[in-house]
């Protein structure tokens, strides 16, 4: 759950800097945050608009938040806690128990006390599964291309490398390419290697002992629409209102996702070529 923490927080910090420029908007709320079909607790952050710029103070927010699965027809009211970030910085997450489906259609809503709402919908990710696709090998090359197939997207890619001198991770951002069964998000073993050597050797190891036994990617399998502009979560366009924004007569975003992962014990002519020694 860290990663899409992180995400979130992104966000966040976007909307706190942009608040400026949504004073006397007509719209409702800003929200954001994310669901997840393996969590028991799901939770958003709530932004008034009105016409101040004043600090929130730690009173309740008087909104009245619920969502419904469009499939289901189940519904949940959502509670608010005002949480402490630092010194005079407290902000509204509400939350609710229940974990959504695979797949799962829902819509969060935001109502203010003068019955002017703000709605989202939220299309939970199904279950995929990662396949590793056929290997590019050559001498001082290797891509292994991991296909998670029925994943709508990806985002927040990492690969951890498992060695006998420790353990080496690696941030992959947001890249992957389409294919018809979903995204593929392809590990570089040759390339992290150089990486690889130079930190054990910083630390007075012998590069020719390095042995890799395992490589780990972990993804955050998202809904399609969690794309940001140009596939990068970038502070400078999140801070514009509406830039990044799936929420109906108001500002933010609701995304859903959940963290998973693809464990591969590396053969040793994979090893080899991408630059490691082996037994």
């Amino acid at each position: 759950m860290r990663a899409l923490w992180v995400l979130a927080v992104l966000c966040l910090g976007a909307c706190e800097s942009g608040v400026v420029a949504v004073i006397g908007t007509e719209r409702a709320y800003t929200v954001y945050g994310y669901l997840s079909p393996r969590a028991d607790t799901q939770a958003v952050r709530v932004f008034a608009i009105d016409g101040t710029i004043d600090e929130i103070r730690p009173d309740p927010l008087d909104a009245r938040v619920e969502s419904v699965s469009l499939d289901t027809g189940q519904r949940h009211a959502w509670r608010d806690s005002v949480i402490q970030f630092a010194e005079n910085n407290f902000g509204h997450v509400f939350w609710t128990r229940f974990t959504p489906a695979y797949g799962e259609q829902l819509r969060l809503s935001l109502t203010r006390p003068d019955g002017l709402a703000a709605t989202v919908d939220i299309a939970m990710p199904p279950l995929a599964e990662p396949l590793l696709e056929a290997p590019t090998v050559s001498p001082g090359y290797v891509e292994l291309p991991v296909l998670w197939h029925l994943a709508p997207r990806l985002n927040n890619v990492r690969v951890r490398y498992y060695t006998n001198k420790g353990r080496f991770d690696f941030d992959y951002g947001n890249v992957q390419r389409a294919s018809p069964d979903g995204p593929i998000a392809a590990v570089l073993p040759h390339q992290d290697a150089r990486t690889i050597f130079s930190e054990v050797f910083r630390t007075g190891g012998d590069t020719r002992e390095v042995r890799l036994r395992r490589i780990e990617q972990f993804v955050l399998v998202s809904s399609a629409n969690w794309a940001p502009p140009g596939n990068v979560f970038d502070p400078d366009l999140l801070i514009e209102p509406g830039h990044f924004s799936n929420v109906t007569n108001g500002f933010g975003f609701v995304g859903a996702g959940y963290e998973a992962s693809f464990l591969y014990e590396v053969p040793d002519s994979i090893a080899l070529a991408a630059g490691f020694f082996v037994d």
